[in-house]
């Protein structure tokens, strides 16, 4: 479970007029339960009384300060799942309705369908290695289909956020907000912010190899993915918030499995074959852990865990960086 300042709590009440304005008065919600993995928006399991059940996500309170990647990701969000659901066979949860008026709550909010299965964070550890494989190679192809997706520029998917003609200027851009959001908090990193930023531009002429903008989901771990226990065929992907035009070997996936040789056939494309490429995964892996060593300190979570886990995984990338030198 996390528990964050960036969730906005739902009554049973508030949920039920919600369920009145996307479905009407003939149906009535009888059971909400809230879904407890998610670490920026808050979500909810809604039982409906003529037998449905949906999800209701709600972006943060108007007063909790996010960081500046994070400014209307809800209306990414609804964007991109219909994009991914018309052009690809990714499973992904129908967009049911949504609410930008802020009438129930001070907050904008969606709902969406239902996904049936277990989370793959959840099953994994039950798994052997071939079980792993099948669903993993399924991840892959679900990414190869989501990063066939050309968008018009490069950058973010959220409405108001400019677009780069180039992925170095809109990489460069983003890091820069992050740091941004580190200074304005006097968030204490294990480099100042302005050798940060130095670092990156002292390596960004690798990301000048990616020329098309591709659409990348960013945040498909295993607590994002849903999975059929019997029979192992995912079943739903979810959390598309942070989605953008960008690399990708931008992808959380190729952190971890760019040395699977099980999940890079089933992905089937040559990622890793321009030489920058290991030096582009290595910027990537900097600006995650820098952003959640920075969310720490806009999140308010009551342990520690994530901070000690994002400044290790930081310092081990600020090595790599050095060994390069």
């Amino acid at each position: 479970m996390v528990d964050s300042i960036s969730k906005t709590p739902v009554s049973f009440e508030v949920a039920s007029s919600i369920v009145a304005d996307a479905f009407g008065r003939g149906v009535a919600l009888v059971d909400l339960s809230e879904l407890t993995e998610g670490w920026f928006n808050a979500a909810y399991t809604m039982s409906l009384d003529d037998g449905r059940r949906c999800v209701l996500k709600v972006a943060p309170p108007p007063d909790v300060t996010v960081m500046r990647y994070e400014h209307e990701i809800m209306a990414t969000e609804i964007t991109a799942l219909r994009v991914v659901r018309e052009r690809t066979s990714v499973p992904v949860p129908e967009v049911l309705w949504s609410d930008t008026s802020c009438r129930r709550l001070p907050s904008e909010l969606f709902v969406m369908e239902f996904c049936e299965g277990a989370l793959l964070k959840d099953l994994r550890p039950s798994l052997d290695a071939q079980q792993q494989r099948v669903i993993d190679a399924q991840v892959a192809g679900f990414l190869r289909q989501m990063h066939g997706i050309v968008g018009p520029a490069f950058g973010l998917q959220t409405p108001s956020a400019p677009g780069f003609a180039t992925w170095r200027d809109a990489f460069v851009h983003l890091f820069d907000d992050v740091v941004a959001d580190g200074e304005d908090l006097s968030v204490d990193l294990p480099l100042g912010f302005g050798a940060l930023r130095t670092l990156v531009r002292d390596h960004a002429e690798v990301l000048d190899e990616v020329t098309v903008p591709r659409f990348v989901h960013w945040d498909l771990w295993d607590a994002n993915v849903f999975v059929d226990p019997p029979t192992l065929a995912v079943t739903g992907v979810i959390d598309f918030e942070r989605a953008l035009w960008a690399d990708p070997l931008m992808e959380g996936q190729f952190l971890r499995l760019l040395d699977d040789p099980a999940f890079m056939d089933a992905y089937e494309l040559p990622i890793m074959e321009p030489p920058g490429a290991p030096v582009r995964r290595l910027l990537y892996d900097l600006y995650l852990f820098v952003i959640m060593v920075v969310e720490v300190a806009f999140r308010h979570y009551p342990t520690d865990d994530i901070e000690r886990l994002a400044r290790a995984r930081l310092a081990t990338t600020l090595d790599r960086f050095a060994a390069l030198a």
